[in-house]
């Protein structure tokens, strides 16, 4: 993960599934193995950042999106749609890979402010000063196994 925790368990849709196992298929075909990053060049060299921030504004372009696309907005936009569904926090809070609750309830706060009772169910102690107390919650505990789970190295 982003906070060098190492490996991150990832839950996928069934479409979103699909897609991966094509790459994974198209990686094998290029003779990239397993110490490639999962998302990588063709030559198995990390994907830079400035290729993305570059590419997202292009592909945004070409389909006639207006507005300014970039990959937080991105996720952003995926945390507020699982929240819209009332997705239960914990499981947000593991898909979005933060290791505290009170990180994902900041991230609704801005990005999904209608969702009152979702920020409310979060459960935040406080200590007599109100200052919100952080919880941590170990993420394996809180993902239930799904059907396909993909799990990849950080790199």
């Amino acid at each position: 993960g982003r906070n060098g925790r190492g490996r991150r368990d990832v839950r996928l849709d069934p479409a979103s599934l699909a897609i991966l196992e094509r790459w994974l298929e198209r990686r094998e075909a290029l003779g990239l193995g397993p110490e490639s990053p999962v998302f990588c060049t063709l030559k198995g060299r990390p994907i830079e950042p400035a290729y993305i921030r570059a590419l997202l504004p292009r592909l945004a372009r070409k389909v006639g999106i207006g507005k300014r696309v970039h990959p937080r907005g991105l996720r952003n936009a995926h945390a507020a749609q699982l929240a819209a569904r009332r997705v239960p926090v914990e499981l947000l809070q593991a898909q979005l890979g933060h290791g505290w609750r009170l990180t994902t309830d900041r991230l609704l706060r801005r990005v999904a402010p209608h969702l009152n009772a979702l920020r409310s169910a979060l459960e935040i102690d406080e200590q007599p000063t109100g200052t919100p107390t952080p919880v941590p919650v170990p993420l394996h505990h809180v993902i239930p196994p799904a059907p396909t789970t993909i799990v990849a190295p950080a790199p």
